[in-house]
């Protein structure tokens, strides 16, 4: 024979403290595209004045800071095991492609043509 109880078993959650909410959760990751995204504008903002949007790299004093900055709050969004990391990854993506934002706009500009043509190559054919 099992054993039977005599009062009411009652589970526990083994986590008492209730999740917290979607910007506290996620702060790392937001801090980490936030510095992405004005790494970017900054960046635009600084090849745009110069004149020369495909010849110089924007002022590295500026981008480089914002790049190591988006680096430790997504390093930190690692360590806070925060669930969703594309929030980092982005931050981290967008403040590499400003270090050299020229280029950058040069490559999605050649993978565009490319992807026009490739399109139009699958519809003639």
């Amino acid at each position: 024979m099992g054993a039977r109880y005599t009062r009411r078993v009652i589970l526990e959650p083994a986590l008492l403290r209730p999740p917290r909410r979607w910007p506290p959760r996620y702060l790392a990751g937001l801090i980490s595209f936030a510095l992405g995204v004005v790494s970017v504008a900054i960046a635009a903002a600084l090849v745009i004045r110069e004149g020369s949007l495909f010849d110089e790299l924007p002022d590295w004093r500026v981008t480089v800071p914002l790049w190591v900055g988006a680096a430790v709050a997504a390093a930190l969004s690692g360590v806070r095991r925060e669930g969703h990391y594309g929030l980092a990854v982005a931050g981290v993506a967008l403040a590499s492609a400003a270090l050299a934002f020229g280029w950058v706009l040069v490559l999605a500009a050649i993978a565009a043509v490319t992807l026009v043509i490739i399109y139009a190559m699958s519809e003639a054919f």
